[in-house]
């Protein structure tokens, strides 16, 4: 039996989630558990990145470029998966649009220590940064950024005048700190 064979057996038999990567499909990759398998084919359940069951996709198995297990996205993808419907679930926030120069900053003030709802902000029209806003002051502010998938990313600091724009909350947001809150075991459902 083939090592690809060993893991598509225990994918398949405990409905571990594996990862697989493609030939000449570089920037994607699909994640789910084994269905079935013979010598030439292999078909997952294919789960969205937000924990969604998205279907049957089925493969040459030659076409695996490589496939990943037991590792920390598929740690990750579990608990998405776990808690998928608590996505869903947006929470209202009390966020009144500042009609001034300063908006940026009173946005940025009212998600301050806010260790619930992370918060996205986009400089200069360009790049996103994602993470818990820990300290404003009157041009900069601290933020603690949060990878993808809930890691601690380190702490930066922004000036104000630069943020052009805001994500709060969004779905993406919200898996990150359900990831990040699992990472740190102080999630409760």
């Amino acid at each position: 039996m083939s090592i690809f064979n060993e893991i598509f057996e225990k994918s398949k038999e405990n409905k571990e989630l594996i990862a697989i990567r493609k030939y000449n499909d570089e920037d994607s990759f699909w994640c789910g558990y084994v269905v079935d398998y013979n010598d030439t084919l292999l078909k997952i359940q294919h789960f969205t990145s937000y924990g969604k069951l998205d279907g049957l996709l089925i493969f040459q198995i030659d076409e695996i470029k490589h496939l990943d297990f037991n590792d920390d996205y598929c740690k990750s993808m579990q608990v998405v998966i776990d808690y998928s419907n608590e996505l869903e679930k947006e929470e209202s926030i009390d966020l009144p649009l500042p009609n001034s120069e300063d908006w940026n900053f009173q946005i940025l003030k009212k998600m301050e220590s806010n260790h619930d709802i992370i918060t996205s902000f986009q400089i200069n029209n360009s790049d996103y940064y994602t993470g818990f806003i820990l300290t404003v002051s009157d041009t900069q502010f601290i933020i603690q950024c949060i990878g993808k998938i809930g890691e601690n990313d380190g702490t930066s600091i922004f000036k104000i005048e630069d943020v052009t724009g805001f994500h709060i909350n969004d779905i993406d947001n919200r898996k990150r700190a359900l990831l990040y809150k699992w990472r740190t075991a102080t999630y409760k459902s």
